[in-house]
């Protein structure tokens, strides 16, 4: 059982450390850029000193294919950095390429945030050698294919959709979210790149 130290922290295949993650809006968009195969890491930046001032700024950068953005949680920024200054000088800091504002309602866009939820789900779900060699076989004969099509492409032990979800989750393959998650969700190899998925301006 996780405790609430454990809950409230956030890792993934894409962090180098754990992520403080206490309001469910930042885990959901944790939780989507790790899914994201156009997001290659996710960092996190604590704290920043401006006018020789240490100030809290809890900065997520998203590192993407396309390049690197600060997001800044419009409603829910930290008490010491009302106005972002901080979260300007980390996005300069880290050569960003801009900052992303990001809304409760970008995250919670539908049926992106229930699928994302769905697979995310799975994480840490154990996969055997046999059921991970079945599927990623199958998308190095096929290449992308609908997540349907493995039903008779792959033979697994487990649902072969619960299989999908748990590599997922470790980065060993990528569904396409962007539709949500019925069986014509495309599954591709972890290595391919998909079209990321956007939010806030």
């Amino acid at each position: 059982m996780k405790t609430k130290t454990a809950a409230a922290l956030f890792t993934s295949f894409k962090t180098s450390r754990a992520i403080p993650c206490s309001r469910p809006l930042r885990r959901d968009l944790m939780i989507q850029s790790t899914l994201d195969a156009g997001v290659r890491a996710i960092e996190y930046h604590p704290m920043v000193v401006l006018d020789d001032h240490v100030i809290r700024t809890d900065t997520i950068v998203l590192d993407r294919d396309d390049g690197r953005f600060a997001i800044d949680f419009v409603e829910a920024r930290p008490l010491e950095d009302p106005h972002a200054e901080g979260l300007i000088q980390i996005g300069f800091e880290q050569c960003c390429s801009g900052i992303i504002a990001v809304t409760a309602a970008d995250v919670g866009l539908e049926p992106r945030l229930s699928a994302a939820r769905k697979v995310w789900f799975h994480a840490g779900m154990t996969v055997t050698a046999d059921d991970r060699s079945q599927v990623l076989d199958a998308l190095d004969r096929e290449g992308p294919v609908p997540l349907r099509s493995l039903q008779a492409l792959a033979a697994t032990r487990r649902d072969p959709a619960q299989v999908v979800y748990a590599l997922a989750c470790e980065g060993s393959v990528s569904i396409d979210l962007r539709a949500g998650l019925d069986g014509r969700a495309i599954v591709r190899g972890g290595s391919l790149r998909l079209g990321g998925l956007r939010y806030g301006t």
